[in-house]
């Protein structure tokens, strides 16, 4: 069950990298940066593990960084929400205080900017834990299989 809280929270990482462009106006929503085309989701490791040879020694390794980091973004997500219904009550005012204001969306913002660094400090982490030849049968999957339906949908990197 934590790994599958772990997997979600971790395929959130490329939805809040994600430009919104129809929502200001530009073209259609772009797909997760260029850079996570470098890394390994964990559920595609753990889907393969078998295929790449992941040893036991790699499996504890990555689940304990998961798990921590399960842990880190938690105790975040605690905090963002209360941030945010802060902000939300600020800018439900008829007269906003932009000062006040701009000042709990960088505190939002802050946290938001925390959960994503430690999403990637996992898959940096993960990635490092596999040797070159496991990398290697990763990077052969394909588009689809490596960054899942969710993101092919939504204009994924091979659109």
């Amino acid at each position: 069950m934590k790994t599958v809280a772990i997997f979600v929270l971790l395929l959130g990482l490329a939805v809040p990298f994600r430009a919104h462009g129809d929502e200001m106006g530009g073209g259609p929503p772009m797909g997760p940066p260029a850079f996570l085309r470098e890394l390994f989701m964990p559920g595609l490791v753990m889907e393969h593990q078998r295929d790449i040879g992941l040893t036991a020694e790699q499996r504890d390794a990555i689940t304990k960084e998961m798990t921590a980091t399960h842990q880190k973004v938690l105790e975040l997500r605690w905090g963002l929400e209360e941030k945010s219904d802060a902000l939300r009550k600020l800018l439900a005012e008829n007269k906003i205080d932009e000062k006040t204001a701009l000042a709990r969306a960088a505190e939002v913002m802050d946290i938001e900017r925390q959960m994503k660094q430690a999403h990637l400090t996992l898959l940096i982490r993960l990635k490092n834990q596999l040797t070159p030849e496991q990398q290697q049968k990763l990077s052969a999957l394909s588009p689809h299989e490596r960054f899942g339906r969710r993101f092919q949908r939504h204009g994924g990197p091979d659109e």
